[in-house]
């Protein structure tokens, strides 16, 4: 009984000493984040990515802690491991096959690259669909042909939103981003960062 009451003490130490350090990275993170879109927002890229290189590794380590300290935590209650949970399959790949694009004044895809790079850079590194697609309507707003606001395939409700996530889908390919299992959260990394560097106006 004396040795599951330590084990018990243990847990919780463990505990406190991990919600510590996680709110420690998170206001350290939420700081830098802050830094970076101030930066976008004064036309200075080049210090944001500085800003970002210092982020990635961090939350990624941080990420990777996280979930040792879960996986632990399951293992001490007796739970499966991480390893044995379902992941969440990614939704179906788009059809923009289904649209009739020959007449439709639109902009291309991969007109919204730069865009996708430059909105993850404000968003602090990554961000999900929604927030990306706020940024990108608000920098090219001027900009928008009248077929991007035609209604897009696969539940999309505009079709320079569809175009946007086409683009995604093509920089996860070429390693410019990465994504969640979920496909989700989109992330910024390296080789995004120097695309960023040699295409920004």
């Amino acid at each position: 009984m004396e040795q599951l009451k330590d084990v018990i003490i243990d847990k919780e130490e463990l505990e406190k000493m991990i919600n510590s350090i996680g709110d420690k990275v998170s206001n350290y993170v939420k700081l830098l984040k802050r830094k970076s879109s101030e930066e976008i927002l004064n036309g200075s890229i080049v210090e944001a990515q500085k800003i970002i290189n210092q982020i990635l590794p961090i939350e990624a380590e941080y990420r990777e802690m996280a979930k040792c300290h879960t996986s632990f935590l399951n293992v001490l209650n007796g739970n499966k491991t991480m390893n044995s949970l379902n992941k969440r399959e990614i939704s179906e790949k788009l059809e923009l096959n289904k649209l009739d694009l020959s007449d439709m004044d639109f902009t291309p895809n991969d007109n919204y690259r730069v865009p996708i790079l430059k909105a993850l850079i404000y968003l602090g590194g990554s961000a999900k669909l929604p927030d990306v697609a706020g940024f990108i309507e608000k920098e090219m707003k001027n900009k928008f042909k009248p077929g991007d606001q035609e209604k897009g395939a696969n539940g999309f409700g505009k079709l320079w939103v569809e175009m946007v996530n086409t683009e995604k889908e093509n920089m996860v390919s070429e390693g410019l981003i990465s994504e969640d299992n979920a496909g989700e959260q989109w992330e910024i990394i390296q080789n995004g960062i120097d695309y960023l560097s040699q295409h920004a106006n």
